[in-house]
């Protein structure tokens, strides 16, 4: 899959969300209806599969070109915790009517979720809530549960003790 290069037409579903306005990363251009990221180390507003970016905190509600600017110079608008429709990915990656409803979506590229984590190299932007007739995936995106579902991905599987594994999960949460 690739990144978007133009604006989608954003597809949110039932009522309004939380809409939040962020910095977006110097030398970043984030297109309406994609799947927005912040950087882990500045927190700057990049598309989703970036770099040591931390999870999807949600879908960009327009356009934003800072690729000349320096981080915060352009800011973008941000909708949270709501479901939209976001295209499936292809083969072994795709969601259909038989996956479970809550199921954990992972992101493939800024317009793009996935079943499964790809090996965990990718991240969780959502849960999964059925499917639309066109092939659409309805996904509940909310970066709160999200973090904690990769957080702990992270974990070890066999930790020495109960207080290693409290360790695990309390390090893991940052």
């Amino acid at each position: 899959m690739a990144n978007t290069t133009s604006n989608l037409i954003r597809q949110p579903i039932g009522a309004g969300g939380l809409l939040f306005d962020l910095p977006v990363d110097g030398g970043s251009k984030i297109y309406e209806g994609s799947l927005v990221c912040q950087l882990t180390a500045t927190g700057a507003a990049v598309p989703y599969s970036t770099a040591s970016s931390g999870v999807c905190v949600g879908v960009a509600q327009h356009y934003s070109d800072n690729v000349s600017g320096s981080d915060g110079d352009k800011r973008i608008q941000v909708e949270s915790k709501r479901l939209f429709a976001l295209k499936n990915g292809a083969g072994g990656d795709a969601f259909s009517e038989a996956s479970m409803i809550g199921a954990i979506v992972y992101g493939s590229d800024d317009n793009t979720v996935a079943d499964n984590s790809s090996s965990a190299t990718r991240k969780a932007v959502g849960f999964f809530f059925g499917m639309e007739s066109d092939g659409r995936v309805r996904v509940f995106i909310d970066p709160p549960l999200a973090a904690l579902v990769n957080a702990l991905a992270t974990l070890t599987d066999t930790p020495a003790s109960a207080d290693a594994l409290r360790d695990n999960i309390v390090s893991a949460l940052g």
